[in-house]
């Protein structure tokens, strides 16, 4: 009997040493993932907080720029700059309407759109056309044209234009027209046809 008694004590004695190392084991485990799941946690937090820094910045310059300017009177000047009496908008004031010219404030992409209305004369049998193109530093970066034939008298046909630039601190962007008969204007009155835009989409 005490021989069974003593074997029993050392099963018992056993069991609560390895139930104890068990209990340890799971502690030490449960702590370990504690602190790689904070340390993840953290790391992620920071790069979602550069992230957002980053697209912060650029989906917004630091200041606005961007114009928007009509014309109210025809045009038929060659090898001129296009001017807008009817400037709308102006943020950054990087636009001289009076002379048609946008000076760049600051480097980054930008892109510029011009609507224009043709008015033909009457022709017969050949083409006649009409172009307006966007100058950068006096040379030329895009054209929109429109060409006709048979033309009636006073006959319209819409122009278009549109360009997207990397451009540096200082550059200068105007507008001139071309065409080949006399005759042919770029039409516009009171109801505005003719229409200039430019914006910074980056910098």
């Amino acid at each position: 009997m005490a021989r069974l008694s003593v074997g029993l004590m050392l099963v018992l004695a056993c069991w609560t040493a390895s139930s104890s190392g068990a209990a340890i084991s799971l502690e030490d485990k449960l702590e370990q993932l504690t602190n790689n799941y904070n340390e993840m946690k953290q790391e992620l937090t920071s790069k979602i907080g550069q992230l957002e820094a980053q697209i912060q910045g650029r989906a917004h310059p630091t200041s606005p720029v961007y114009f928007y300017a009509q014309r109210s009177a025809p045009f038929s000047t060659k090898a001129a700059k296009l001017p807008f009496d009817t400037p709308v908008l102006n943020a950054g004031n990087a636009l001289d309407a009076a002379s048609g010219t946008f000076t760049v404030p600051r480097a980054g992409i930008y892109s510029f759109s011009f609507t224009g209305m043709a008015n033909f004369p009457e022709t017969t049998g050949v083409y006649v056309w009409l172009s307006a193109s966007l100058f950068l530093n006096g040379n030329v970066v895009g054209s929109g044209e429109v060409d006709e034939a048979n033309t009636v008298a006073d006959q319209w046909s819409p122009l278009f234009l549109q360009v997207t630039l990397s451009l540096a601190a200082g550059d200068q962007v105007w507008l001139e027209i071309d065409y080949d008969t006399a005759g042919i204007v770029l039409h516009d009155d009171a109801d505005h046809y003719t229409h200039f835009n430019g914006w910074m989409l980056d910098e």
